[in-house]
């Protein structure tokens, strides 16, 4: 049975508006700019990232807010007899990913979705591994999303999240006290054990949170 615990949000950057914003909930034709933005410059993050999933050729995995689509299709040139599905709240950016990924899509290698973190449209024990980059710092409720996401996992998937902070006064103490927030979630919706992997970059460290159901 999955632990009650009280919500502790990730710490998360201040409230922006006009351009800024966009980069919480992309939109319209700034939308699309921000994530065409987005997935050149966190390129050397995605990769290490996506290194630390340990992959078959025939997985079942899912990114939870795909934003440009870059890394839905550097994962379907990793497991080619397997199937990625992704899920991200934008609308610009489902057309963005699946305009970058549409011959994938069009072969049924690749499925993308408009939906909620903390409601997944997928059944109970459905991937092999879940991963999320630079998204749960947007989750008002952690907790409930570890939940959604050990619930599809299927027994012995992974789960990979990792955050970088990027508000202005972002220090590796606040990569610190985000890669502890995450274990906190992780923990109380069942995960054991979670550990941490850091990463070197500018302007701060990347975090990233990983277990195993």
């Amino acid at each position: 049975m999955l632990q009650q615990a009280t919500e502790s949000p990730i710490p998360k950057s201040p409230k922006k508006s006009g351009w800024m914003s966009q980069f919480s909930h992309p939109r319209g034709w700034r939308g699309w700019v921000v994530g065409q933005l987005m997935a050149i410059k966190n390129r050397e993050r995605s990769l290490w990232v996506l290194s630390l999933l340990e992959l078959r050729p025939a997985d079942r995995v899912l990114e939870i807010g795909f934003g440009s689509g870059a890394d839905i299709r550097r994962l379907a040139a990793r497991i080619p007899e397997g199937f990625v599905m992704g899920i991200d709240h934008s609308e610009a950016m489902v057309r963005l990913a699946a305009s970058k990924n549409a011959r994938a899509i069009g072969t049924g290698h690749v499925t993308l979705r408009q939906g909620s973190a903390s409601n997944l449209t997928y059944e109970s024990n459905s991937f092999d591994a879940v991963y999320s980059i630079n998204v749960a710092q947007f989750w008002d409720k952690p907790v409930e999303v570890a939940q959604e996401i050990r619930r599809v996992l299927k027994p012995g998937g992974q789960v990979t999240l990792a955050v970088q902070p990027r508000n202005k006064d972002a220090t590796e103490a606040t990569v610190l006290k985000t890669g502890e927030k995450l274990v906190e979630a992780f923990s109380a919706a069942g995960f054991s054990p979670v550990r941490l992997e850091r990463k070197l970059l500018r302007p701060v460290s990347v975090v990233c949170a990983l277990a195993i159901k």
